[in-house]
């Protein structure tokens, strides 16, 4: 049996607040594309899934390379101008050095790893102090399917103690890898939401992660 000392975190919404840097992409590729603008509520509704199935929910009609030219603009438009957006989350700085001491750290996120490279490094949070990071393109199936925790799982011979994320995506994924799922209250989805998918605990923000795993 594996040992058991990892926590996997999503990153949207979980260590850093990025709503606004993707709300502007999108609609600078929608702009660029020719479609009508998205009431901003709606699209924060879709984030937590890859991007191809948020644009392809809000535009049914649209053809598989209209969409991947729409995320295409979207990528480009967040790593070239609305990263500068995203801001950390209050506290998850702090959380995070703490966790290292005791824990392996994985970051498993449906952003692609080019975004989520420049992410982090806008907002500071460090590369280095993560075992693994885990984007939607190192995997088969993002989540909700759990293989980007299975994969952090495989590379680092251990199992996940907790994933920590956002979303109920992230509790699904969770679940089907056998991982204890603590949400978060920084993302777009409600207590009532997130409750109805059952997590093992359902705190306000990153920042209190440690009165629940110490």
């Amino acid at each position: 049996m594996k040992k058991k000392r990892l926590i996997c975190f999503d990153l949207d919404n979980t260590l850093i607040h990025s709503d606004k840097a993707h709300i502007a992409a999108y609609h600078l590729a929608f702009k660029k594309n020719g479609l009508k603008k998205v009431n901003e509520r709606l699209l924060k509704k879709k984030f937590g899934r890859v991007g191809k199935l948020i644009v392809r929910e809000l535009f049914p009609s649209l053809s598989n390379t209209k969409i991947n030219k729409v995320i295409k603009d979207h990528h480009y438009f967040l790593i070239k101008k609305t990263y500068k957006f995203a801001k950390p989350i209050a506290g998850a700085k702090n959380v995070l050095k703490q966790l290292r001491k005791n824990f392996k750290l994985a970051i498993v996120t449906n952003c692609s790893s080019e975004t989520l490279k420049v992410l982090m490094k806008s907002t500071d949070i460090k590369k280095e102090w993560f075992s693994v990071v885990i984007g939607h393109d190192n995997v088969l199936h993002p989540k909700p399917a759990p293989d980007e925790i299975l994969k952090a799982e495989k590379l680092l011979h251990l199992d996940a103690d907790f994933m920590v994320g956002d979303t109920p995506f992230d509790i699904i994924a969770g679940k089907k890898s056998k991982t204890k799922v603590i949400s978060v209250l920084t993302g777009n989805h409600s207590r009532a939401m997130l409750q109805k998918k059952k997590p093992f605990k359902i705190i306000k923000s990153v920042k209190d992660l440690l009165k629940v795993i110490q």
